[in-house]
């Protein structure tokens, strides 16, 4: 299952795979370019990456797969400690970089950048083909208590992952991708996986610029591309966007927040291809889709349920597939008679999956997932606090924020300072409210939900 690359260089070799900035790559440029590199790859087993959205980073991606080294997706946002915890997790001790960052020089392990990888000589290897269980990448996930979670994926995971979503967008080898979310997340990830495995066209963008993306998808006609909610917002607030012809645009996937069904209607209005679906880096991404012509997509439903999606008597989803996990590295994972059961709260309505929340607790803010224990701790362990809570509010934006709630008047620029040492700047609390009393539930524990309802509804 790693031969995907050199099979389509041989279908289609003198048709384009990447479009990056300036420059391009036919898939028999890219297979050349990958092979030099995967020669040079030193033999180890598991690897972390440090990238960004690059042309170099999808060398580095497919030159792993090709090699057989396993992938560990290491988030750019996080800080030196939180990568430190998460590679003492899985086991790893060296990362490949294409970012030039400060961060790195407070982790501990051996770290080559890209070009440190193309100076290196070759070395004697062996060749290896993939097994449907290999595992192919590895993705951290955040959880309610102790570290995040590491999530193993194998090629068949991604190749079915595939499956599910070319029956519900439709692409093909004549499509054209174009990519903004990041390459790190499941949500970037797979559209590089979409792209290789289908031998169509992929359109990297480094950071997403409203202007840019209209003019790319005008430009190069793009077919398919996947957003979070305030890309989206962000796309239909700009100025120009009634005056691009976007009528190549057969698809454009929403995830990685929730997306309101009043940002699905502006842009239905709009004659924009959207479809809502539900994911997690435990399947892969997508498990369910609906389409901008499914009227339903309005009422707040993320698609409609199959066999392999069910919701058990406590209202929690559960899910099975060859795009599920087979588990963690660090932790057990939670089956029962063969399903994976997500956490996620949800209900079904007329054949179609509504999701209620997720993991309760859980926030997801522009396509990141934030755990509120993980910022009340940081508050509670350098603050003279004695108590606060964190809870998520509606963001139009983002999906959702975090909002920090204490019963005492606390410096603020203690606080951002706290947060900038601690934490990922997407888990700062984009407000902090001062309360009289901070609710608890008749046990005495601090109750998320009745401090939301109290202070955020």
């Amino acid at each position: 299952m790693n031969k995907w690359l050199i099979e389509n260089a041989k279908k289609y070799p003198d048709k384009l795979a990447i479009i990056y900035e300036n420059d391009s790559l036919t898939y028999k440029n890219l297979q050349d370019k990958v092979h030099e590199l995967s020669k040079k790859l030193p033999n180890i087993k598991r690897v972390g990456v440090y990238i960004d959205n690059s042309l170099d980073s999808a060398v580095l991606i497919h030159s792993l797969i090709e090699r057989h080294i396993e992938i560990v997706t290491i988030n750019t946002r996080l800080s030196a400690k939180e990568i430190n915890n998460q590679l003492s997790d899985v086991n790893v001790d060296t990362i490949f970089s294409t970012i030039v960052s400060g961060v790195l020089d407070d982790v501990e392990a051996k770290v080559f950048d890209y070009n440190d990888l193309l100076n290196l000589k070759e070395v004697e290897y062996e060749k290896l083909d993939a097994n449907d269980d290999d595992i192919l990448s590895i993705m951290f996930t955040s959880g309610t208590t102790g570290r995040p979670k590491a999530v193993t994926q194998t090629y068949l995971n991604h190749y079915a992952s595939h499956l599910n979503a070319k029956k519900g967008l439709k692409y093909d080898s004549n499509s054209t991708w174009l990519m903004v979310n990041p390459i790190f997340h499941i949500s970037g990830f797979s559209i590089l996986m979409r792209a290789i495995i289908s031998g169509c066209t992929l359109i990297i963008h480094n950071k997403f610029n409203t202007k840019h993306v209209l003019d790319v998808i005008e430009q190069q006609k793009v077919t398919h591309t996947s957003f979070v909610p305030v890309m989206l917002s962000r796309i239909m607030s700009d100025e120009n966007v009634d005056k691009k012809d976007l009528s190549s645009l057969q698809a454009i996937l929403m995830g990685g927040a929730n997306t309101t069904p009043k940002l699905l209607k502006s842009a239905i209005s709009l004659n924009l291809p959207v479809y809502n679906s539900f994911g997690m880096t435990e399947t892969c991404s997508q498990i369910v889709i609906i389409s901008h012509d499914d009227e339903k997509i309005l009422s707040g439903t993320v698609g409609k349920v199959n066999d392999n999606i069910y919701v058990n008597e406590n209202s929690e989803l559960l899910v099975k597939g060859q795009n599920v996990t087979n588990g963690y590295l660090n932790a057990e994972i939670n089956i029962e008679d063969e399903f994976f059961n997500t956490g996620d709260i949800a209900a079904v309505e007329d054949g179609y999956l509504y999701i209620l929340d997720r993991r309760d607790d859980l926030i997801i803010s522009g396509g990141e997932n934030i755990y509120p224990k993980e910022i009340e701790d940081v508050v509670l362990k350098y603050t003279d606090l004695n108590a606060c809570v964190v809870v998520k509010k509606d963001d139009d934006k983002w999906g959702q924020v975090p909002v920090l709630i204490v019963e005492e008047k606390v410096n603020n620029s203690t606080l951002e300072a706290l947060f900038n040492k601690y934490l990922a700047r997407f888990k700062h609390p984009k407000e902090v409210i001062i309360v009289d009393e901070i609710k608890y539930t008749p046990s005495g524990k601090i109750s998320r939900k009745l401090n939301r309802e109290a202070y955020i509804d």
